[in-house]
């Protein structure tokens, strides 16, 4: 179990450590990014999609992609279940059906930092903290770059997939897997430690579900998904095998 909470922790540096390196090479923009392929969208399961398409926030804008419409256009609504109404560039109105769209763009807006003049004590103290959480990694990320490009680590590519997968499945329930998933390929149970609760861990084959959601960890006291990741093999020295 310590070496669980071992890999999680690297999990989360990673991500530090891809976070800090944008901000030293000046990747950071104004907006992030969240895309699903059309093979990608094929794995989500029903249960999800609409949450796919859904505006989460007033800061999200969905764009969807399709081969009835010329490049993208925005989400406005839904009718039913099966369609999904859009606007276009041009500002017409759309019905696609939600089997038509070939690609998912989920674009959220960052809030600009306000001018010096105008910034309030609760945007200054977001700035300040994450500095402080982020500045003692900067070094490390200018220095680990190479070595994990080195090492065929794409970490851009890890973080996304996890947070593509994370929007899919968390909350997911077991019954949600199982019918709209089916039987994982491994279940195990791993033991409440080191403030952790009880979860069993269920590990899917790569033709069922997103890469970032090969291996779903549920929690035992809510029931349902509470994170994921795509490592397979991590956690199987600390967690019992089960039988289906």
């Amino acid at each position: 179990m310590i070496k669980v909470i071992r890999e999680y922790k690297s999990c989360l540096l990673l991500a530090s450590i891809l976070f800090a390196s944008c901000i030293v090479s000046g990747c950071a923009t104004h907006t992030t990014s969240l895309k699903y392929t059309q093979s990608e969208l094929k794995l989500v399961p029903p249960i999800a999609i609409e949450k796919v398409l859904s505006s989460d926030a007033t800061n999200v804008t969905v764009r969807v992609r399709a081969s009835s419409i010329d490049g993208s256009a925005v989400v406005k609504g839904f009718e039913g279940q099966k369609y999904v109404l859009v606007a276009d560039d041009q500002g017409q109105d759309i019905r696609l059906a939600t089997s038509e769209i070939t690609e998912v763009e989920r674009i959220r807006k960052i809030k600009k930092p306000a001018s010096s003049s105008a910034k309030s004590e609760a945007s200054t103290a977001e700035t300040v903290g994450i500095f402080l959480i982020y500045a003692p990694l900067i070094p490390v990320a200018i220095a680990s770059w190479p070595a994990l490009s080195a090492m065929g680590l794409d970490a851009h590519k890890n973080a996304e997939d996890a947070q593509k997968a994370k929007f899919v499945y968390r909350g997911m329930s077991k019954e949600d897997l199982n019918e709209y998933i089916g039987e994982p390929e491994e279940k195990y149970y791993c033991e409440a430690h080191g403030g952790r609760e009880a979860e069993e861990v269920w590990v899917f084959g790569k033709d069922k579900v997103l890469r970032g959601g090969r291996t779903l960890f549920i929690n035992l006291k809510s029931g349902t998904v509470s994170h994921n990741a795509c490592p397979t093999s991590f956690f199987k020295d600390y967690c019992s095998p089960m039988t289906h």
